[in-house]
């Protein structure tokens, strides 16, 4: 990316033809509703500036009424028709406005989601994501640059329409307003550097700020909040960074005030100039009245539209440095989506790793070290060992939300990676320890995106899960929502029960790979056998993997992976690996005996 000290005039517009294309693709009504209303501005302008000059001489010179009365005729008959076009356009801008802001809103959601999930936990890009959005929603730069443009269009036509009338008097006062306009436009664009400035360091105070806003909605925080008296902590951090973000803002307000009034002294100078020359032509005969009013109106608003030119073309600049952050967001690649192979019915699913280390970006230390596994299919892995052993990030490779720093995984022989990653999803169905509830309806976060789910089939997995006489007790059923947020009679499932509901979603999706990354952290070892024994007869003939740090799924599966720093130090069945009491399984079973016996 090219600094803002020498971003050349190509890449500005380079940036604005990528963003004109993009607000084209997204709401084509955008860009024709903005033109059309930059046109019919354009010629308002010329019917009041150059009717009155013939008015005036017609009531200094012949005073034929009929003549008077065509004239005013089309005066008013014209102002009333094109304010009827402008008024209805300045209606329409901001509805085309928002609907362009929820279009491109949706862009961005669906770019985030999919997002390769390395770069949600990379800081630089989470950063670069933090800038790009600052752009788009605290600036307001797409929809300004494409209005800016549209204004562009307008003065422009404006502009040629008014040299015409102006060169007709004396050429040396256009050369007058130039200069006028270079000194205001240096001024602007300096005011314009500032707001960048000013918008770039304003923008962690915002986030932090934002931060805090989310606090305070959310729910989940509530008992913590009044047992712990934490709102003092929150509202003292928050002051401190309003106070910041104040700071910063008025610094910028006083530094912009002084130059606008400087260029303000500027404009003043300039019409002294400019009314004084057509003074002096009316008192020495050179021009009539009707000409000085006609000049006057016209020299007027070619400075006006002038300063509105040049300033937006720089205001348009300005906005490119905003998105040019954007387009390096919008242009990071997607590793997932480099897949090609389809994935067609296979009667066995065999998952390989072979020699797979892994360590995360940024960091020097591997995660796991040269895991090499077999996992065949109808097999039930237990993946266990202490906390920061390597077992989720063994999950996080097996489902593509990492890629092995060495090493590959195979399924049925093909490095995973080589498969559609959407095609790939659909035979994992995974509860990550971290899941997530959307707040929409219990039948919606277990039935997901499959919209002709029927009721009894989503009862049917909830019943399985062990959930089924709690959601039939709710009036509603499957239909009660999932919290509060769009619903007031919205469910606040207990932990316990919402591990069952994701449970359940994993259930419905009846893939051929069933992976729990200790989903049910939350229950007692007692609770947790009982799940995982259940769980494990509901599965009958899918390949289950079953991460914990506690054994409770050890007993009733084939083969148990023991994980310690990143390595597997041990691997056999629940009695091949209790054969040695000294070792580490045998000591982490025995310790956790008196839960499951």
């Amino acid at each position: 990316m090219k600094t803002d000290d020498n971003r050349s005039i190509k890449d500005s517009l380079k940036i604005l033809h990528y963003f004109l294309k993009l607000t084209n693709r997204i709401y084509k009504q955008y860009i024709p509703t903005l033109l059309f209303s930059s046109f019919f501005k354009a010629i308002a302008p010329f019917i009041n500036i150059i009717i009155p000059k013939y008015i005036i001489d017609e009531l200094l010179g012949q005073q034929r009424t009929e003549t008077l009365l065509s004239l005013i005729g089309v005066l008013i008959i014209g102002n009333f028709i094109l304010n009827i076009i402008n008024k209805w356009f300045e209606k329409q801008i901001p509805i085309v406005n928002d609907a362009l802001f929820y279009k491109l809103d949706l862009l961005i959601g669906e770019k985030i989601m999919d997002m390769d999930f390395e770069g949600i936990e990379n800081p630089e890009i989470l950063d670069l994501k933090e800038r790009a959005l600052f752009a788009v929603y605290n600036e307001g730069a797409i929809y300004r640059l494409v209005e800016n443009f549209a204004i562009m269009v307008s003065q422009a036509l404006t502009i040629l329409g008014l040299s015409a009338i102006i060169l007709t008097l004396n050429p040396f006062l256009i050369l007058v307003i130039m200069i006028i306009v270079a000194l205001n436009t240096k001024i602007f664009d300096v005011i314009q550097k500032l707001r960048y400035v000013s918008g770039q360091s304003s923008i962690p105070g915002n986030r932090a700020f934002g931060y805090f806003g989310t606090l305070t909605a959310d729910f989940s925080l509530g008992k913590d909040i009044r047992l712990y008296d934490i709102a003092p902590l929150i509202m003292k951090k928050s002051r401190g960074f309003t106070s910041e973000i104040v700071r910063v803002y008025s610094k910028h307000y006083q530094q912009v005030g002084k130059y606008n009034g400087i260029s303000n002294i500027n404009l003043q100078f300039q019409m002294t100039l400019v009314y004084g020359y057509l003074t002096y032509s009316v008192f020495t005969g050179a021009m009539g009245i009707g000409n000085f009013a006609m000049y006057a109106a016209a020299t007027s608003s070619f400075c006006t539209s002038i300063i509105t030119f040049v300033n937006t073309f720089i205001e348009i600049n300005q906005l490119c440095r905003y998105l040019d952050l954007f387009m390096q967001f919008e242009g990071l690649e997607n590793k997932n989506a480099e897949g090609s192979l389809d994935m067609v019915p296979m009667e066995d699913y065999s998952i390989e790793f072979k020699n797979v280390s892994f360590k995360y970006p940024r960091s020097e230390k591997h995660t796991l070290k040269n895991v090499s596994i077999v996992i065949n299919k109808g097999e039930r892995l237990s993946v266990v060992g202490l906390n920061g052993a390597g077992k989720t990030t063994f999950i996080k490779l097996l489902t593509r939300l990492y890629e092995p720093t060495e090493g590959e995984i195979l399924l049925n022989g093909i490095n995973i990676s080589q498969f559609k990653y959407q095609e790939y999803m659909k035979i994992l169905a995974v509860v990550f320890q971290d899941f997530k509830l959307l707040a929409f309806s219990v039948k919606e976060n277990i039935a997901l995106h499959q919209k002709e789910a029927e009721d009894a089939g989503v009862m049917e997995m909830l019943r399985k899960a062990g959930m089924h006489r709690d959601i039939a007790a709710l009036e509603k059923g499957i239909h009660t929502s999932v919290y509060k947020n769009f619903d007031k009679e919205g469910i606040e499932f207990s932990g316990g029960q919402s591990q069952k509901l994701a449970i359940a979603r994993a259930l419905y999706k009846d893939s051929p790979i069933i992976v729990l990354d200790e989903p049910t952290a939350a229950l007692d070892p007692v609770a947790e056998y009982e799940i995982y024994n259940s769980f494990n007869k509901l599965i009958e003939g899918k390949t289950a993997i079953y991460i914990s740090h506690r054994l409770s799924s050890c007993k009733f599966c084939d083969k148990i992976a023991v994980f310690d720093g990143g390595e597997i130090i041990q691997y056999g069945s629940h009695e091949e690996l209790m054969k040695s009491s000294t070792a580490e399984y045998a000591k982490m079973y025995n310790t956790q005996a008196q839960y499951y016996i």
